[in-house]
């Protein structure tokens, strides 16, 4: 393989009358498994590591290359010329140590349920990047998805925000989201007050939670906040904490109702200064017309990130992956119901609908572009409604779509018309800025005209 001269670390100079020349490789994978009848083999060995009641031949070289921490503790500061190595793990990490160690000779490990967790412990400690990564890449594909709720978030999601491991966290956030309800219930409720502080943050950071509605989330941190055995959430520490996780509660998804019930709570009053600019954000939202909306920068930020509210309500959350997006001739159509506007009450049953990419445009003067339906299903009498679709990544709206229309029996669709039309090209490109951890995600907020 040829290399650039900028790819190649550690360059050889060439001397001044040397011809430039080309960078070539040889077998990587080949070169690397050489390096593995070295593991464990005391030939040209200059360090023993001595872990529980075992001893490794090793060489000093290797684990140092490999793990800058082998590095400073082989040092001469800190190790001197000793040949011997003493390194305490705990039972778990005993058994896995060999492998572990056999990663550094050869880059290679044989992963399963049992010895990833241990073997990943290992390389946050030693700081072995490219097992890190393996290891998270394995446990995200292989082990999350199929593991029970509290397994899941006892053991991975517990170590993944301990140790900060920012794609684990993500990956177990999507897993537990989906049974959030089961976490808020009475027989989870000692785990749920046991949540340190980073994993509250992490919870309530995700727009992917399964919840009833933002109240109910509201009145479980609540709970937390109040937990007996963690006086350190209360008194003069609390206003720290407050001002941390207020921001990500979404309050102007809460009915005007709900906000009036938080601002007399003791809670509240004990903190105006927190409080206040948020729930008065919160009535202002709700106040404004949706074309209102589109124009405030205060309505961009992560707090006005719908979740996927489980009650009936006048806006939804959904998400499509890059996958989906990119098969050729496909729509996409997500149900959804509202509340009526009128008496007597029903639910109102709507679609929305995503063209699918067509790959039959070439020129650059007709390119493919993603059009935007919203269908009403059952009409039964006409509905002046105001709509808008938002294009959302994990921190920030990127773009919206607003305007209003009458739904009748006659005229029962609509497309949602874009003043800055979304070409499929920009959709699907790596570096797409409407695409996030390969997913679309969009949010439809309507409101009744009266």
């Amino acid at each position: 393989m040829v290399a650039k001269y900028r790819d190649v670390p550690n360059r050889l100079p060439i001397a001044e009358n040397e011809p430039s020349g080309t960078d070539l490789f040889g077998d990587d994978r080949e070169a690397l498994n050489d390096f593995a009848k070295y593991y464990n083999n005391s030939h040209l060995s200059d360090v023993n590591l001595i872990v529980g009641e075992e001893t490794y031949p090793a060489h000093r070289l290797i684990l140092a290359k490999s793990s800058e921490v082998f590095d400073r503790m082989l040092s001469q500061r800190w190790n001197g010329d000793k040949k011997d190595l003493e390194i305490v793990e705990d039972s778990l990490c005993l058994k896995v140590f060999p492998a572990f160690l056999r990663f550094l000779y050869c880059n290679h490990v044989v992963l399963h349920h049992d010895n990833c967790l241990p073997i990943l412990v290992l390389a946050d400690k030693y700081n072995v990047t490219t097992l890190k990564k393996v290891c998270v890449e394995y446990a995200t594909t292989e082990i999350l998805p199929s593991l029970p709720l509290s397994e899941l978030f006892s053991v991975w999601f517990s170590y993944a925000t301990k140790a900060y491991h920012p794609y684990l966290i993500r990956s177990c956030i999507k897993s537990i989201s989906v049974e959030f309800e089961s976490l808020l219930a009475e027989d989870w409720e000692k785990r749920w007050l046991e949540l340190d502080r980073d994993q509250m943050v992490e919870i309530l950071r995700s727009n992917q939670l399964v919840v009833k509605s933002e109240f109910q989330l509201w009145e479980a941190l609540v709970r937390w906040l109040q937990a007996p055995n963690h006086p350190e959430r209360r008194g003069s520490t609390a206003s720290p904490l407050l001002a941390l996780i207020l921001p990500l509660i979404r309050f102007p998804y809460m009915t005007a109702d709900e906000l009036s019930q938080i601002e007399r709570t003791s809670l509240s009053e004990a903190h105006a200064k927190l409080f206040h600019p948020q729930i008065l954000l919160a009535y202002k939202f709700q106040a404004l017309s949706i074309s209102s909306r589109v124009n405030c920068k205060e309505f961009t930020s992560r707090q006005f990130f719908l979740r996927n509210y489980l009650e009936t309500r006048w806006d939804k959350r959904f998400c499509l992956s890059r996958q989906l997006l990119s098969v050729v001739n496909v729509d996409h159509t997500f149900q959804f119901f509202t509340r009526s506007s009128t008496y007597p009450l029903t639910n109102w049953k709507w679609t929305l609908k995503l063209t699918g990419y067509s790959n039959v445009y070439s020129s650059a003067s007709n390119v493919d572009v993603l059009r935007v339906f919203l269908v009403a299903e059952d009409i039964d009498q006409s509905r002046a409604v105001e709509y808008m679709v938002q294009f959302v990544d994990d921190k920030k709206v990127l773009r919206s779509i607003c305007g209003r229309k009458t739904f009748t029996k006659t005229r029962y669709s609509c497309e949602l018309e874009m003043d800055e039309k979304i070409e499929f090209g920009e959709l699907l490109s790596g570096d797409s800025p409407l695409v996030r951890n390969d997913e679309l995600t969009m949010q439809l907020l309507l409101k009744p005209i009266d």
